[in-house]
């Protein structure tokens, strides 16, 4: 295993046995406090995502938004938009493309901060650079289907808070830009 690999994993086994817990001042806790509360439409609502910036010799930017709706105190689906730029300059070649496209996404709570997770984004890619074996015979661009599995750890309350996860990239073929897997830390509310 290498170096990377253990402190990713020690990370997510260290953050993941600290669990945060409140305490109420006072007589009455707050509405949400209890897991039986009946939300409205508006407080199911979650907002969230992801986004990136390297710049340099490589240069790399990624807005992905994302909105889910908290079906029960425990499911959560949602949907959200992709949108990546690529360049890479170096010594024999420029590289520059862009990724985009959406996602439909669910997870499940378990023991009030594990959570299971199953991603499907649709990606519009640029044949010029992702089609390596020629399945695409027109020119511009293919879309590609990327399915990902995983588990993390959840930390919050009522929908809002910050969670640690590793996902499993399923479309393992020569044409997906994603890595077999990936560490995905991120906040919502």
């Amino acid at each position: 295993m290498s170096k990377i690999h253990l402190f990713f994993l020690s990370l997510f086994l260290f953050l993941g046995t600290n669990i945060a817990s409140a305490q109420f001042i006072g007589d009455e806790e707050p509405e949400y406090a209890t897991k039986d509360t009946i939300l409205n439409f508006a407080d199911r609502l979650v907002f969230g995502g992801s986004f990136g910036l390297i710049f340099g010799t490589y240069s790399y930017v990624n807005i992905s938004p994302v909105v889910g709706y908290r079906i029960n105190n425990y499911l959560t689906a949602g949907v959200g938009g992709i949108y990546e730029y690529i360049k890479d300059r170096n010594f024999y070649y420029t590289y520059e493309s862009t990724i985009f496209g959406g996602k439909v996404f669910a997870n499940v709570l378990l023991f009030d901060y594990v959570i299971l997770y199953a991603e499907n984004n649709m990606l519009s890619l640029q044949r010029k650079y992702f089609d390596a074996i020629n399945n695409y015979p027109s020119t511009g661009r293919f879309f590609l289907n990327v399915p990902w599995i995983g588990a993390g750890v959840n930390y919050g309350q009522n929908g809002r808070g910050a969670y640690m996860m590793i996902l499993f990239n399923l479309n393992q073929s020569i044409n997906s830009p994603y890595p077999p897997y990936e560490y995905r830390f991120g906040f919502y509310f």
